[in-house]
């Protein structure tokens, strides 16, 4: 099953794999958010055309990537378990005080912030 992840997320992850301005004309668009024409500007004065064939080679192959290496898709599945994780032990705090459940929900904390 082949799922769709937002751009930014694919960029974090795989960005560094793209060509130079593949990654320079998405970062400007998503992270940046410029119009095709500044990102022409920025880039040297290339044609909006060619900013626009890079942001969609750029997406396309971040797509493939993605496909490929599943990065995104195992982040996705381990924030899931975090969440459901950090819900049990919030209710079993609820009903019980004691303070090795605070200590796990605090090396959760810290794996998510790793994530």
């Amino acid at each position: 099953m082949e799922r769709s992840f937002d751009t930014v997320i694919l960029l974090d992850i795989y960005g560094e794999l793209l060509a130079n301005s593949q990654r320079e004309a998405l970062d400007m668009r998503y992270n940046a958010d410029l119009s095709l024409s500044e990102i022409a500007e920025e880039m040297g004065g290339v044609t909006r055309q060619s900013v626009l064939y890079s942001i969609k080679k750029g997406e396309q192959k971040l797509q493939e990537l993605e496909n490929k290496l599943g990065f995104a898709e195992r982040l996705n599945t381990l924030s899931a378990k975090l969440d459901k994780a950090d819900a049990l032990l919030t209710a079993m705090s609820a009903e019980n005080s004691d303070a090795r459940l605070d200590e796990i929900k605090d090396i959760l904390s810290s794996v998510r912030k790793g994530l």
